[in-house]
């Protein structure tokens, strides 16, 4: 398995970009999911952006606020896009928390806080910034 997966943290919410799938299908999609990113804007603390080639969007449900759908049609990944509140305390320390718990979900060991910019890309927008993670699971799984 493999993880796409950013945080955008907002003065009022945080904006969770999360992709899950077979390790192949997903990669083919890593520069087209940082190019995604590069091009969200917040209006009215909403996002927009601009889908890669080929990305197709579907309406949000319930904690969703969009879902992305990338690769063949009948095998398709979704990218959820989910708002969620903002616990107060260091912006880091939720960063960090967020990183671990989707390296949990592959299987992978936490990171110290030290490590957390080693183990990220941050990625620059329209007055804030992403923090993004590529994470493959274990092999044999």
């Amino acid at each position: 398995q493999r993880m796409l997966a950013a945080i955008v943290l907002r003065p009022d919410k945080a904006w969770f970009f999360k992709a899950v799938g077979p390790d192949a299908q997903v990669a083919e999609h890593a520069d087209a999911f940082r190019s995604l990113l590069r091009s969200v804007r917040f209006g009215d603390e909403k996002p927009q952006w601009t889908l890669p080639e080929g990305w197709r969007q579907k309406a949000g449900s319930g904690m969703r606020f969009a879902t992305l759908e990338f690769g063949p049609a009948d095998q398709a990944i979704e990218l959820t896009v989910i708002p969620l509140g903002v616990p107060p305390g260091e912006p880091s320390a939720y960063v960090l928390s967020n990183v671990n718990r989707w390296r949990q979900q592959l299987q992978l060991p936490p990171l110290a806080a030290e490590e957390l910019d080693k183990q990220t890309e941050k990625i620059e927008l329209d007055g804030t910034t992403a923090t993004a993670v590529d994470l493959r699971g274990p092999a044999g799984e």
